[in-house]
């Protein structure tokens, strides 16, 4: 294989992953090399700021002595490794329409695979380095030598993650090989996105359901036996049971890996090729007597209706809120039925707090412009108004945007057993903040519209790209914590109506000024 090759696609493949990052990095003067170290320095920073929403909890537990809690973590993070590997190979292999650029070129397709599944690595990394801690923290606790344990922690790591990808690719060019794929190209999209979601929110609701036992000074849970290999070789690499855990290890990647040379890397021109020209064989029904704002909201509908779009949107924006609301059915630990009048105002924020983890950059409503492509550039030339159009399509986003925040805010009232009235607070809340975030979020897509992507990745990448997404979902999540647990304290301290009649006016202020600010510098562009 000629590195030099591999490493130059592989700086193409980044920046044509994140096109607007490219740009506004390329304005600030930097090239070559630097742009490429920049970017990669962004997906780094991504990890670093994930890691901070676990390192607490993990420096605090010995887990060279709870195999319980090393197992959990190392499933939750592979299980979300396989989530994110299906969706974002099938989108860097099968939607980014690049492959007529390497045809005429002299690349091999192993050089074209491996480039773009490093890609796909630097796009899952940061969101499960957590579990190269875990490695670090249990070697560590377990009295190896540290450099050895920095080596073995990066290893095996490294092998996991190679591991799930391999597993990952076989699935995906598995299922769009099929003559049924040819034919039906939603429908298997939409099977990999059940795949990929079933398969990370079973998992997690399974190991949160395990009991629990006491494992010497600490609480620990039940090992899941299937991952206790991958604990002998960190805490005890030169036993037999780490020597021959680290071969069978290494064993089940040699062979997955064999089955991707065998299977997928003979034939993967004339497979990508095939899948860019496969199609639905769904058609079209024509609708007749249908008049202009009626025509709008189908061909809005129409847009949403990509099943890769579909893929990406759930499991960046919605998958979290849900697994964490299922992990409390399960459990059992919430049960809200007698809360106090006195938190009326408290689960109203709360539902806001809510709208703010599921509309972020991700969501139907903040790509719903870009999505018409050339569409949009030709509206804008014919004798329509605009106006009518931006709201009409700002509405049908809206719309879907609070059924889904709304629906998610109506199982957690069920799961934490909330009483009617407090069911109509956090929806209504809800909704409230759905309908001030997708304000933002549609303007921001007309700030930085792309008209001419090839990926939904590239939608969701603009402006701060990784780093703004995981930065929003730390922000939102911290900043709703402690306005909670303010508001809750002085629910509980102070007299009822002061409190909340004074965080009403706020709400009240705030939400009026946000309005004014996008009617002012938004929407007035349109009239």
């Amino acid at each position: 294989m000629n590195k030099l090759q591999l490493f130059e696609l592989t700086r193409v493949n980044l920046r044509y992953a994140n096109p607007q990052v490219t740009n506004r990095l390329r304005n600030k003067g930097k090239s070559g090399k630097e742009l490429t170290r920049s970017i990669i320095n962004q997906y780094l920073l991504s990890g670093v700021l994930f890691l901070f929403i676990y390192g607490a909890t993990m420096f605090m537990l010995d887990l060279s002595k709870l195999p319980g809690f090393f197992t959990y973590y190392v499933a939750l993070f592979s299980i979300l490794a396989f989530s994110q590997g299906i969706s974002v190979i099938y989108n860097v292999f099968f939607e980014s329409q690049d492959l007529p650029a390497y045809l005429p070129l002299p690349f091999q397709q192993s050089t074209i695979f491996l480039s773009k599944i490093l890609v796909v690595t630097l796009t899952v990394v940061p969101f499960v380095l957590p579990m190269f801690v875990v490695f670090l923290l249990t070697g560590f606790r377990a009295g190896i030598f540290l450099p050895l344990t920095l080596l073995l922690a990066l290893l095996v790591f490294c092998l996991i993650l190679a591991t799930v990808f391999a597993l990952c690719s076989l699935i995906v060019f598995g299922l769009t090989r099929t003559k049924f794929f040819k034919k039906n190209k939603k429908v298997v999209t939409s099977l990999l996105l059940g795949i990929s979601m079933t398969i990370a929110v079973v998992g997690i609701l399974l190991m949160n359901g395990q009991s629990s036992y006491s494992g010497g000074e600490q609480m620990d849970r039940s090992p899941i036996a299937v991952l206790m290999p991958v604990f002998h070789i960190i805490s005890a690499p030169f036993s037999s049971a780490g020597l021959i855990s680290f071969v069978g290890l290494l064993a089940i990647f040699l062979a997955l890996l064999g089955a991707i040379y065998l299977f997928i890397l003979p034939k993967l021109y004339e497979q990508l090729t095939d899948a860019s020209s496969a199609t639905s064989n769904r058609q079209r029904k024509h609708k007749e007597n249908q008049n202009l704002k009626q025509l709008f909201i189908s061909y809005n509908m129409q847009l949403l209706k990509e099943p890769n779009l579909i893929m990406q949107v759930l499991s960046n924006s919605l998958l979290m809120p849900v697994i964490f609301i299922v992990t409390f059915a399960v459990s059992g630990s919430l049960d809200l039925s007698s809360i106090s009048i006195n938190f009326i105002g408290v689960v109203f924020v709360a539902g806001i707090a809510l709208a703010s983890m599921t509309v972020n950059q991700t969501s139907f409503i903040s790509n719903l412009i870009s999505l018409d492509q050339e569409n949009f550039t030709f509206l804008q030339s014919l004798p329509i108004s605009m106006s009518q159009y931006m709201k009409q399509k700002f509405q049908v986003g809206l719309i879907l945007q609070s059924l889904l925040t709304g629906g998610i805010s109506l199982i957690a009232s069920f799961v934490f057993h909330l009483p009617p009235i407090f069911i109509i607070s956090i929806l209504a809340g809800a909704l409230l903040g759905s309908y001030l975030l997708c304000l933002r979020f549609f303007a921001r897509d007309y700030r930085f519209l792309l008209l001419d992507w090839t990926s939904v990745t590239q939608l969701f990448n603009r402006g701060s790209g990784n780093i703004g997404l995981v930065a929003t979902m730390l922000g939102s999540i911290f900043g709703s914590v402690i306005i909670l647990l303010i508001y809750g304290f002085a629910a509980v301290y102070l007299p009822f109506w002061p409190v909340n009649l004074a965080v009403l006016a706020l709400l009240v202020l705030i939400s009026t000024l946000w309005i004014r600010h996008y009617q002012k510098n938004f929407w007035c562009l349109f009239k």
